[in-house]
C-alpha cells in the first residue's frame, strides 16, 4: 500500500554544459538539519553528482520544518529565462541548468534550490537501504527532491477548471517562503513544461494561457513528455506524466505517473507518492534522458553503459576513420540508429543502411544504439 505522504514540487527551470566539462558539484547550506540527516544527504548529492556536468557549482539550502502529515519534502529552484545562450526564449529554468548552460554563475549571492525536509516523519537516515517497519529513507527522497531542484518540475497551476503556466504565487505556498526572491513568472512556462503534451489535444505550451483547455489537459490522465532523447531512447515512447482528474498543486503535471511506474520499477523515484520502508538510490534512465532533453549534459557512460552490450550486429573497421560497415541480420534493415556520443547525446538518427559516414566526428567513442531496443554497439572514431 502507497503511503499517503506526498512530495510537493514548485520549480521554475533547468541547464546545458557550457565551459570546461566537469561532473557537478554541490555546496550544501544547512539550517537545524540533524547531523544524520545531513550525512545522508551529502550521500544523496553525492549520487547527482556522478551523473551530471556543470563547471558551476550547485548551491542548495536544506531546511528541516514542519510540513504537515502529508508532505516529506517541498522543493523550490530558483530561475532565470533569457539569458545569454538560454535555448528557449520566454521559458524558465532552474537557475542550477541555467549556469550549467552558460558556464557562469547567473545568480550570485542566491541560492539555487531550497528544501525544506519534514521535521516530523519517521526517517531512516543510515546510507545503507535497510529501514525498518514504518521508516522512509531519507536518501530517496533528497534524491527525488533534488531532482526536482534541478530541473525536473513545472509552473503549472489550477483554479476552477482554469490551468495555467507561470502565475505561482509565494503565497501560494504559505508559511513556506524561499532565501531568494520569487521571480515575477509573467505567464511563462517552464522548460519542463514545453515537452508536456496531451494524447488528444497536443502541447500544452501551445494552448491558451491561462484557460480551460490547459486546465483539462493537466487533469485528463493522458500527459506525456514528449522529449525526443527519451523517447528515441526509450524505444519511441514517451513517459507518462502524473495528472490526475483532481490537480494537486506541486504533485500534478511534475512527476512520472504512479501507476506507470510502480513501487520496484527501476524509474520509481520520480513518481509522486513514498512508500515507507522502500528504497531507491538511481533517478532511473527514464529520469536521466528527460534530463538531458531539459538541457542537461549527462557525465560519460550514463545513459548509455547501463544496458547489456549485445552480438546482434557490429561494425568495422573499428577504430575507424572515414566509413563504418555494419553487418546486422536481415530483420534489421528496416531499422533506424540513434548515433550517440560518450555523453549520451544523440546526434543523429540514420537507417540501418551498409555503410555510414563517420569522418565529421571528432575522435573519440561512440555509441549506435536500435531505436525501440536495447541492442547497440560501441566503436571508437579514430
Amino acid at each position: 500500500m502507497r503511503s499517503q505522504r506526498f512530495f510537493i514540487t514548485l520549480a521554475f527551470s533547468f541547464s546545458l554544459l557550457a565551459g570546461r566539462a566537469q561532473t557537478a558539484q554541490f555546496d550544501i547550506t544547512y539550517n537545524s538539519v540533524p547531523p544524520a540527516l545531513v550525512t545522508a544527504f551529502d550521500d544523496a548529492d553525492d549520487i547527482w553528482s556522478q551523473l551530471l556536468m556543470s563547471s558551476v557549482p550547485i548551491k542548495v539550502n536544506v531546511s528541516f520544518y514542519p510540513l504537515g502529515a502529508n508532505a516529506l519534502g517541498i522543493t523550490f529552484p530558483n530561475g532565470r529565462r533569457d539569458f545569454p545562450s538560454a535555448p528557449y526564449a520566454d521559458t524558465w529554468y532552474a537557475s542550477a541548468l541555467a549556469n550549467s548552460i552558460a558556464g557562469v554563475e547567473l545568480n550570485p549571492g542566491e541560492n539555487d534550490i531550497d528544501i525544506f525536509f519534514s521535521n516530523g516523519a519517521n526517517w531512516y537516515t543510515d546510507t545503507s537501504g535497510t529501514p525498518g517497519a514504518g521508516q522512509h529513507d531519507f536518501v530517496s527522497v533528497a534524491l527525488h527532491e533534488l531532482g526536482h531542484g534541478l530541473g525536473f518540475v513545472g509552473l503549472s497551476k489550477k483554479v476552477g477548471n482554469e490551468g495555467s503556466f507561470g502565475l505561482l504565487q509565494m503565497a501560494d505556498f504559505f508559511p513556506l517562503t524561499t532565501s531568494f526572491p520569487w521571480p515575477e513568472l509573467d505567464t511563462l512556462p517552464g522548460i519542463f513544461d514545453r515537452f508536456l503534451s496531451d494524447q488528444q489535444d497536443g502541447p500544452l505550451a501551445m494552448m491558451p494561457n491561462p484557460s480551460t483547455l490547459l486546465g483539462s489537459a493537466m487533469t485528463g490522465n493522458t500527459l506525456y513528455f514528449n522529449g525526443p532523447i527519451v523517447m528515441a531512447m526509450n524505444g519511441g515512447q514517451a513517459p507518462r506524466i502524473y495528472a490526475p482528474g483532481a490537480f494537486a498543486l506541486g504533485s500534478s503535471c511534475v512527476h512520472l505517473n504512479e501507476s506507470t511506474y510502480p513501487v520496484g520499477n527501476p524509474n520509481e523515484l520520480m513518481t509522486p507518492f513514498s512508500s515507507a520502508g522502500s528504497v531507491n538510490h538511481d533517478p532511473g534512465l527514464i529520469c536521466l534522458w528527460m534530463l538531458r532533453d531539459i538541457g542537461w549534459n549527462l557525465a560519460p557512460g550514463v545513459g548509455v553503459d547501463e544496458v547489456p552490450p549485445t552480438a546482434s550486429f557490429s561494425v568495422f573497421p573499428n577504430p575507424a576513420d572515414d566509413v563504418i560497415t555494419l553487418t546486422a541480420p536481415e530483420r534489421m534493415q528496416n531499422e533506424h540508429l540513434a548515433l550517440l556520443d560518450a555523453h549520451g547525446h544523440i546526434i543523429r538518427v540514420v537507417p540501418s543502411t551498409n555503410t555510414m559516414d563517420v569522418g565529421d566526428l571528432a575522435p573519440g567513442a561512440y555509441v549506435l544504439r536500435v531505436i525501440g531496443s536495447a541492442q547497440h554497439v560501441r566503436f571508437i572514431k579514430a
